[in-house]
């Protein structure tokens, strides 16, 4: 408490923005694992047929999680890339935590939809545009997407921002898988 007291008002803002972003982090962790506790819970019960994933979590930095290339590549040529925290489907539903980083200039369009899957977004740095089911939606950082599925979906950064945006990206399927 002393150690709160004799700190600065600007580390305080700090320390408050970091802790917002943490909250906001494990929120959407916590939205994505616990659909999969719900899928663990159905195939327990008989109600489903999965693998119940790994018996042991991980603890992962950041700063040691490689970069590559995603699927998406702009109209320049140029791959979006990401740093995958957890590989997709290792917990039944989960289609992996990454973060992903568009460029200045970067677009993931035309709009595109997933027929099954809840797509979740956090934004963690710079700024661009989403566009949702025709409507354009400015971010920055702090800003959480969810797109259910059918709900189409484009990012694209414009040329005159200055920096990446980076994004926090996980999603949930749903349904049957045929």
């Amino acid at each position: 408490l002393q150690d709160i007291i004799m700190t600065s008002p600007k580390r305080l803002q700090t320390m408050a923005r970091f802790s917002k972003l943490e909250f906001l982090l494990v929120f959407m962790l916590g939205i994505a694992i616990g659909a999969t506790f719900t899928s663990l819970h159905k195939s327990t019960t008989g109600d489903m047929n999965r693998d119940k994933g790994p018996s042991k979590g991980m603890v992962k930095l950041l700063s040691e999680t490689p970069v590559r290339n995603t699927v998406h590549v702009d109209d320049r040529g140029r791959p979006i890339t990401k740093q995958q925290l957890l590989e997709p489907f290792v917990l039944p539903n989960l289609v992996g935590v990454s973060i992903a980083t568009f460029l200045p200039g970067q677009t993931m369009m035309p709009p595109h939809e997933h027929e099954s899957m809840h797509e979740l977004f956090f934004v963690i740095e710079g700024s661009g545009i989403f566009e949702i089911n025709g409507v354009q939606h400015d971010v920055s950082p702090g800003t959480f997407l969810h797109m259910a599925p059918k709900e189409k979906h484009g990012i694209w950064i414009p040329d005159d921002r200055e920096g990446p945006l980076r994004v926090l990206v996980t999603g949930v399927t749903v349904g049957e898988k045929k």
